[in-house]
């Protein structure tokens, strides 16, 4: 049987079922049972689409065998195609053995997997099974699936590169984009785009359309997160054109696409692609879609539209960034003059757990009334509250120093520090990088005459 088991590791099907056809055919007893297990397992790693064939393989092993039902890969297996076929867990566990035996012990975690028992699975997956070629990779490849099922994305990546290094050919390639999309997920765009690079050199000149889209998308993420939109643009452009050379049209395309328009300042363009990814996305990520939309909206100034947008995906209550959705409605209503209801979707953005977002809306409201104290001190919570370095931490950190400077440069120490804090983010030709190096040298002198004093 060692020409089947090379037959199967290798990818080559057709001969590892001809084979195996041929030798149930002419043996007899345990020969003929063992010959009918492996039958078995081979057509398992079809999932749905091999249930029939594992279950007619092992008729054929107890036809050949009596007593076959105790041997515990014949149990296992048997659980598998349970599983899978909807029988309840009571009954699949029934069928599941106490064993050592490495292949039974892989099929019976493919059976905890198609049961939901993730964690079950994973324990017997993370034991140093000794398994046959075809399957080793398989184990790490379904010990990455658990992981993910768990949104353990780092320990699953590492499970699918690790299953990429023992598979051959196509398997490998898909086991190397599995583990991208999970360096992705954990917002590592530089470990993602080596094991990109890896995929690209592995079966080039097969690559379909459909996992060349795939591949670019990733890959236009992977530039996104490391702060590249040049790059990622370039990547999402070569997706789109996959897409048109046949690939299934995913809404994640265009939405990557107007993600790297807006980071590079063009966010009239993104408006169009944020578009077709909401036309293309279904339920929550029609939402998604629909929010990023009403963002490029924003910063194009088509605040009307913005609105409309916002408001649809107010109207989704399953969306996860709803707190998100209120602090921008309320930008939007601030920027027209609304602030009545720019207040009202600021304290819902806070209720909603976007304290950040919506204590910069109600400063730059008090601001704007001319009632410093107040907007002082939304303007710094919006500062603790927002994360260093993100959009709104900048915008509230320069607006801290502004406003002290209004109050009569109050505190000169927290103008300097906030203002050296701050400076690193801002681009040099932007108006407040010259506008905050002016406050820090105004509050330095300010220091220095006090400490003479």
């Amino acid at each position: 049987m060692q020409a089947v088991l090379e037959a199967l590791h290798q990818g080559d099907y057709d001969t590892a079922f001809e084979v195996l056809v041929r030798a149930l055919a002419l043996a007899q007893g345990e020969e003929a049972a063992e010959v009918a297990l492996l039958l078995a397992e081979a057509y398992s790693l079809y999932g749905e689409g091999g249930v029939e064939g594992v279950n007619r393989a092992l008729e054929e092993g107890l036809g050949s065998l009596p007593g076959l039902e105790a041997h515990p890969r014949y149990r296992a297996l048997l659980g598998e195609v349970r599983a899978l076929e909807g029988a309840s867990e009571e009954d699949v566990r029934r069928l599941l053995p106490e064993t050592d035996d490495p292949q039974a012990l892989y099929h019976q975690a493919q059976a905890l997997m198609y049961l939901g028992r993730v964690e079950e699975a994973l324990e017997i997956l993370s034991r140093p099974l000794k398994l046959p070629a075809f399957l080793k990779w398989r184990a790490h490849t379904l010990r990455g699936k658990a992981y993910e099922r768990l949104g353990r994305a780092v320990e699953a990546a590492q499970a699918y590169r690790e299953a990429a290094r023992l598979a051959l050919g196509m398997e490998r390639y898909w086991n190397l984009i599995d583990a991208a999309a999970m360096f992705v997920e954990a917002g590592l765009g530089q470990e993602a785009l080596e094991v990109l690079r890896e995929a690209a050199q592995e079966v080039l000149e097969v690559e379909d359309p459909e996992d060349a889209a795939t591949r670019h998308y990733l890959e236009a993420r992977s530039h996104l997160l490391l702060g590249n939109p040049s790059l990622a643009l370039e990547a999402i452009q070569q997706a789109l054109e996959k897409e048109r050379q046949g690939a299934e049209p995913a809404y994640g395309t265009p939405l990557v696409h107007g993600q790297a328009l807006m980071q590079l300042g063009q966010p009239q363009e993104a408006v169009e692609a944020f578009r077709e990814a909401a036309r293309r996305a279904e339920g929550v990520d029609r939402s998604y879609a629909l929010h990023e939309l009403a963002v490029a909206y924003l910063e194009a100034g088509e605040l009307a539209e913005a609105e409309a947008a916002l408001r649809e995906v107010l109207r989704d209550p399953e969306y996860e960034y709803m707190g998100e959705a209120c602090g921008d409605l309320a930008e939007v209503y601030y920027r027209q003059g609304r602030y009545e209801e720019a207040e009202q979707a600021a304290r819902q953005a806070i209720e909603r757990g976007n304290e950040g977002g919506g204590h910069l809306i109600l400063g730059n409201i008090a601001y704007d009334l001319m009632h410093f104290e107040e907007a002082l001190e939304h303007y710094t919570r919006a500062c603790e509250a927002s994360p260093e370095g993100s959009r709104d931490w900048i915008t509230a950190q320069q607006m801290v120093v502004d406003t002290l400077a209004q109050l009569g440069f109050r505190r000169p120490d927290e103008i300097l520090s906030r203002s050296q804090a701050v400076l690193p983010y801002i681009h040099p030709a932007d108006e407040w990088y010259q506008t905050l190096r002016s406050y820090a040298e105004r509050a330095r002198g300010l220091m220095g005459s006090r400490t003479l004093n």
